[in-house]
Formats: C-alpha cells, structure tokens, sequence
C-alpha cells in the first residue's frame, strides 16, 4: 500500500513538472525578409467630381417672349443635338406674321400703282403735256415703294424666323441638369429667363482640389486613374490644367483631368477620387507596409531579425503606400526586418525566424 502511495506521489511531481515545461513561452514564429528593388510611381491622391469642360454648360433661354405651354425634359435626361426641350405660346408669332405678310402684300400693291402712275406721266412728257420733274418725281416714288418691298419681305422672314423659336431647342448632345421653369410660365426671350441647363457629356472632366502644399507635385500630362462613387469602372485620364490661384474662401486650387472617352458617358456631378502619378522611379529599395511601426512623423522604425532576437531600429522612410513604402536608410546590407508581430516585438526579445 505504501508503495502504491509513493507511486502516486510520484506521477503527480513529474505531471507538475511537465506542466509547468509546457507553460515556459516560446519564441514566437515570425517571416523575416530583406528588402527588394522595385519601380515606384509616386501617386497623389485628389477629390473631386466630374464636370462638363469650360463651355461646356449652357442655359437654354427662349428667343420669344410669352408663356411656356409645354417642358419636354426632365433633370438628368440625356438629349441629342437639335431636340426639342421647350415651346413658348405662338399666338403672337403667328399675328406678327399675319402682320408682316400684310405689309408685303401693301407694298407690293404701292409698287404696281406707282410702276402705273410713272407709264401714264412718262406718255405725256412724251406727248409735250407734262414737265420732266414730275416724270423723275414718279421714277423716285417706284424706286422708294420697291425699298418698301424689300423691307416688307424682310420682317415677313424674320416673322418667320420668330415663328419658328417658339420651339427651345438644345444644340449639343448632352444631359439635362436643372430644369428653372415649367409650363405657364412666363419667358422675356432673353438670356435672363432660362428654361434648363444642358451639360455636354462628351469630354467630361474630372476637376479636384488641391492643396496649396500639393500644386507644386502637379503638372500638366500626367497621367491619372478616377474611380467614382457611381460606377465600379475605372476611368483614365491626363492632368490638364492647374488653377493659376488659390481660392481665397477654401484655400484651394483645382486640377482639371481630362477623360479618356468610354462606351459611357459619367454622370455629371459624380463624386470621386482621382489617383494622379506625380513620379516615376526606378531601383527604389522597398519592403511591405507591414514590416513599419509607428508614424513617419514620429520617427518610424522596423524590427531587424538578429541572430533570434528583436533589434528595434528607426529607419529613414520615403514615398509610402498602403502596400509599401522606401527605405531610404538604417538598415545594413543584407538585413531582414519582421513582416509581422511588429508592434509586440521589443527590443532584444527573441524570436523564431520562419520562410
């Protein structure tokens, strides 16, 4: 019995034993690379949203005066050019016409009884009955009736014309984006009273803001890359012009790129983000995003795998993105730096190199 005790004693001190081996912590297991050579293009990220080019947006005003009888558009519909977007009441354009074909039936009229008093006058300064003057004295009044002629049949064609813009009619494909005034109401037929705005959609551009900092990394004919809230597509482009001022409310600057053309037009007003490439750089010494602790404003560090320990170093970084940044120096050649645990590595800890 007291051997079977003792037994017992025994295999519990070794079960603590071994208990209190497996609770030792063990260095953890971390992937360890050196830094490679890789092509670099430094990119600018802008916001923005797509707008038509300079020009590129123009209200549509009646050329008639009178009441809108009739709004064949809404916002944000596409037109094609010559499309019909409004009409005005042309009551009185058909009574100016009335008027001015009137006028030209009058003055034609003069013309036929002055063309008859000059032949009866002109027989008798022929037979010695009447003086010359009133003979030149009639050749003038046909030469004065066939000007009225002629102004008459201009008014009746610019009748006409006045007729025929009642009809409010778009002269570029492109896309509806406000609409100011319905049916019935009133138009002066001019430029103050609009009807619509129709945007362009061909050669839309991408116009974002900049920061005063930034403007100088920009130039025109770089190339960019726009992804907008709207579409999953990615659309290219190429830097067009930069603003020659700040705004003085914002601060800001803009950037207009200009759009490679595509099987769709993007929606004008879209928001988005653009991706501009500023430089481009070759052999540039790089390591993954995930091997950096701490901000770059701060003073950014990497943890060198040394023989199985941790050794913290800060590093001199450049360009960065969110797969990569360069390392511009604090590293010796041929050193590896932690890929992951990073920020629970301290200094000396050991650590386990893997593949």
């Amino acid at each position: 019995m007291r051997r079977l005790v003792c037994g017992a004693v025994w295999l519990l001190a070794v079960a603590c034993q071994r208990a209190e081996v497996d609770e030792t912590p063990r260095p953890p297991r971390v992937r360890c690379a050196a830094p490679t050579t890789a092509t670099i293009d430094e990119t600018l990220e802008l916001r923005g949203r797509v707008e038509p080019p300079p020009g590129g947006d123009l209200p549509l005003a009646s050329q008639v005066a009178g009441r809108i009888v009739e709004v064949r558009v809404l916002e944000g519909e596409r037109v094609t050019a010559g499309q019909v977007v409004a009409s005005v009441d042309d009551a009185a354009s058909k009574q100016g016409e009335r008027q001015a074909q009137t006028a030209l039936a009058q003055a034609k009229t003069a013309v036929a009884n002055a063309s008859a008093v000059m032949l009866r006058t002109e027989a008798l300064v022929g037979r010695g009955i009447a003086a010359h003057q009133e003979l030149e004295d009639a050749q003038a009044r046909v030469e004065t009736e066939k000007q009225n002629v002629l102004a008459a049949e201009a008014g009746l064609e610019l009748a006409r014309r006045t007729l025929g813009r009642v009809q409010v009619r778009v002269a570029f494909p492109g896309l509806v984006t406000k609409l100011w005034r319905g049916p019935g109401a009133l138009v002066d037929g001019t430029a103050a009273t609009p009807i619509a705005q129709v945007a362009v959609s061909s050669n839309a551009e991408f116009v974002a803001d900049v920061l005063e900092r930034d403007l100088g990394k920009l130039a025109a004919g770089q190339p960019a890359e726009v992804w907008l809230r709207s579409s999953p597509d990615r659309l290219r482009g190429t830097v067009r012009t930069l603003s020659a001022q700040l705004d003085e409310a914002t601060g800001l600057a803009q950037a207009r790129v200009a759009l490679e053309p595509t099987a769709s037009s993007p929606l004008i007003g879209a928001h988005g983000r653009a991706q501009v490439v500023v430089k481009h750089r070759e052999n540039v010494l790089v390591l993954p995003a995930s091997a950096l602790r701490g901000a770059i404003a701060d003073g950014a560090e990497v943890v060198v795998c040394e023989r199985g320990k941790a050794r913290v170093r800060p590093v001199q970084v450049g360009y960065r993105d969110s797969e990569r940044f360069e390392l511009i120096s604090g590293l010796e050649p041929g050193g590896k730096v932690a890929l992951e645990h990073v920020l629970g590595l301290d200094d000396g800890a050991e650590l386990t190199e893997v593949p």
